[in-house]
């Protein structure tokens, strides 16, 4: 991946992801967004987001399209640029993302990398990865589950301001292996599940995303439940910004998979109640029956023993004659 994928200009971050969309399914560059950065770049309006001062030109075409990125131009490299390289499931995540809101949203002015002080006034370095001040909603994706902290969380909310915020992850977090899963429940606490998704490849038609919740079994290990799973295109936004899976709002999937979970549970709970009676019971019986058996076994020992001394007693009697 190219060491650029975002640009500072006027005081916004441009991720390359700007420039993309989707028609019709296809993924496509926005060629008015291209040509705007294209232009703007001539003017040096492009700079490298790490406060180097270095200037940008946007390499973008309609061949190659991995290969989309900032450069800096010829001229105006400062050595003492130190910005991060981000990684391709980021990049190629994002892109996705911004096609499945384009989409959804149906909103030209959505903007990517927003700083929380551009929402609020506020110095904060947290961002919203995608913004749409018209329709009042946002989206944070995380790439590494470490990035999540109840501290970006509580900014993010706290300075949304009416905005809803839709958390996503990438799809490599998932799973617990019965472990307690930190930072993924501090999204489900804040939304009621996690959202986790998988780019497949550099398409938004390749995309999946899966809904899961975790929650405890009987035993103790924690569980990931998948309740909703496809194709990105599969999800869908109405107009309050609720997430909808295949026509039924996520919500109302949730709250049936719970509680199928929870039924799951305690049937499992009830099974487990039969069995540990079914044993106490076997239990009890073998118990009685060792005492039965005892008691048989006593009782022989004792006649025995009886008819042992009354042999004896009629053999001494029979000397004495």
């Amino acid at each position: 991946m190219a060491q650029r994928t975002v640009a500072l200009c006027e005081g916004k971050y441009i991720g390359i992801e700007t420039i993309y969309t989707v028609i019709d399914g296809q993924q496509i560059n926005i060629p008015e967004k291209v040509e705007e950065l294209r232009v703007k770049s001539r003017v040096n309006k492009l700079f490298c987001p790490c406060g180097c001062g270095s200037n940008l030109i946007l390499v973008a075409g309609d061949k190659n399209l991995r290969e989309q990125h900032f450069r800096v131009k010829d001229g105006t490299e400062n050595k003492d640029c130190h910005m991060p390289v981000e990684g391709k499931i980021s990049v190629f995540s994002k892109i996705v993302l911004k096609c499945w809101l384009d989409e959804q949203l149906q909103d030209n002015g959505i903007e990517t990398r927003v700083p929380i002080h551009a929402v609020d006034d506020i110095n904060r370095k947290y961002e919203f990865t995608f913004l749409s001040q018209a329709r009042a909603f946002a989206l944070s994706y995380w790439r590494e589950r470490a990035n999540i902290t109840n501290d970006k969380i509580e900014i993010l909310e706290s300075n949304a301001k009416g905005i809803r915020i839709l958390y996503v992850v990438d799809a490599s977090n998932g799973g617990c292996e019965g472990q307690y899963p930190e930072a993924l429940m501090k999204l489900q606490n804040q939304q009621g599940y996690c959202l986790l998704l998988e780019i497949g490849g550099f398409d938004y038609c390749k995309a999946d995303m899966k809904a899961v919740f975790y929650e405890k079994d009987n035993d103790g290990f924690w569980k990931e439940i998948a309740f909703a799973e496809g194709p990105l295109r599969d999800y869908s936004l109405d107009i309050s910004n609720n997430v909808i899976f295949r026509g039924i709002p996520l919500n109302q999937t949730l709250n049936e998979a719970k509680e199928n979970y929870n039924n799951r549970l305690q049937e499992d709970r009830n099974k487990r109640l039969e069995a540990q009676k079914k044993r106490e019971e076997d239990n009890r019986r073998a118990r009685e029956e060792e005492e039965r058996k005892r008691q048989e076994q006593e009782k022989r020992r004792t006649e025995a023993e009886k008819q042992r001394l009354e042999l004896e007693n009629k053999h001494q009697e029979e000397k004495r004659q």
